[in-house]
């Protein structure tokens, strides 16, 4: 009987050696997490993929928009389109609601409505023609 309980507690000390062995406490940094931490996490239990090097954007600047057959607009702005979707890294644009040849753009709840050539600076809320 002594034998018995003594394997078990012998496996169970070598066992907890091996799962303590794979965990790094150099990785557990801090018990809160901050808003981008969060969002990573949130991202990758859905299923959607962040990226970490994805550059903080402070300018928007709205190269032009076309409206085509069907009726939809597709808006460039920081050398990229609305094609396939109306988010272009974390600016979401409303090609719908372009009126008086502006496009309304946000992020971070920020908005503007720019013309084309104009560019808008987050940091500031200036609104700057580059043309």
């Amino acid at each position: 009987m002594n034998i018995v309980i003594s394997l078990i507690a012998l496996s169970c000390v070598f066992f907890s050696e091996v799962t303590l062995a794979a965990y790094d406490s150099a990785k557990l940094d801090t018990l809160f997490t901050d808003k981008n931490q969060r969002a990573q996490i949130d991202a990758s239990r859905s299923g959607r993929t962040t990226d970490k090097a994805a550059p903080q954007i402070n300018k928007v600047k709205i190269d032009g928009y076309v409206t085509r057959s069907d009726g939809k607009n597709v808006v460039w702005l920081n050398d990229q389109n609305t094609l396939k979707s109306s988010k272009v890294n974390n600016i979401k644009v409303r090609p719908s609601s372009i009126k008086n040849n502006k496009v309304t753009i946000s992020i971070d709840g920020d908005t503007a409505k720019l013309k084309p050539g104009e560019a808008w600076y987050k940091e500031t809320g200036k609104i700057v023609d580059e043309h």
